[in-house]
């Protein structure tokens, strides 16, 4: 009953928001796979009904509920990674990296669809590679061989077309970071702008989503000051600030700020910016951050002349 329950709840909201079988599987599992949990007949592994979930901008974890005792400790080391992963503790990371391989290789590939946990493994070990110093080219190409396990047609760019996952959207992310790293800047803009349309027209919300949201227009308005574009970057840094304060998001509040600050600064607009450069000084302090506060500080200083 539970199991219908669920294919209830997606193939609702699938059929509401006008979206096929086909294009809310994608990547995921077959069609008929989807049809045969819409209707109850099978039960959707955890990352299964987790990307479908994502996609439909359901973003409550009603599937939490739905784990085996083998898919509760995969998925506990796998939260385990994310927040190794968060923090930089890059050594502790490849550690549950090899963990969780040792785990998928006991299992059987046709009982179980591991191609989602295939992706965020790969993902994982990508991230621990750049962060070791793997150049930005190389770094793309093993990014972009990890999203097209799920969009095996992704071109580069363009991903209008296509329903997302948050992990799909984390590797976007990624691959318009390492575009601009490697000096593709105008692919690094388009993509991240689409990441940034397709989130404000499909998705509903939620904490993990937010975080994404956020580091996109982060990014977006760091780069477009680097290109000289002061007042499209003031624009997006204020979306962001003014959503950091709505939602009480401060990942990237504060430098949400000193993106802000910069743009007025180059617009000539010194007192307002100065005022932001201290704001964003304060909140790296209150949150711990000292050495990015002093990195905002001296940075103020030594480009602008603005002492904080």
């Amino acid at each position: 009953m539970a199991d219908y329950a669920v294919g209830s709840i997606i193939r609702d909201a699938r059929e509401r928001q006008k979206y096929s079988q086909e294009e809310l599987s994608f990547g995921i599992c077959t069609a008929s796979t989807l049809s045969r949990i819409e209707n109850g007949v099978q039960a959707p592994g955890k990352k299964i009904l987790e990307a479908l979930m994502q996609r439909l901008g359901i973003v409550d974890r009603i599937y939490n509920s739905y784990l085996t005792p083998e898919e509760l400790e995969r998925y506990e080391t796998e939260e385990r990674l994310t927040r190794c992963l968060a923090q930089k503790d890059y050594g502790q990371a490849e550690k549950l990296v090899d963990m969780l391989e040792k785990k998928f290789a006991g299992i059987s590939k046709k009982e179980y669809s591991l191609k989602l946990e295939e992706q965020y493994v790969c993902f994982a070990r990508v991230l621990i590679c750049k962060n070791q110093g793997e150049c930005a080219e190389s770094v793309l190409e093993q990014l972009m061989e990890v999203i097209r396990m799920t969009i095996p047609d992704f071109d580069g760019i363009h991903i209008r077309a296509r329903l997302l996952t948050f992990h799909e959207i984390s590797i976007l992310n990624n691959i318009g970071c390492a575009y601009h790293a490697a000096g593709n800047v105008c692919g690094a803009l388009r993509l991240l702008f689409e990441l940034k349309e397709y989130i404000e027209e499909h998705v509903f919300g939620g904490q993990e989503l937010s975080v994404k949201y956020l580091m996109i227009l982060q990014n977006l308005s760091s780069w477009l000051g680097q290109e000289g574009q002061h007042r499209e970057a003031l624009e997006l840094c204020q979306k962001g600030i003014d959503y950091c304060i709505e939602y009480g998001k401060l990942h990237t509040f504060p430098m949400l700020l000193c993106n802000k600050a910069c743009a007025l600064a180059e617009l000539g607009r010194n007192d307002v910016s100065k005022d932001n450069f201290y704001q964003s000084v304060a909140v790296f302090q209150a949150m711990g951050q000292r050495e990015r506060a002093e990195q905002v500080r001296k940075y103020a200083e030594n480009r602008y002349g603005i002492k904080v």
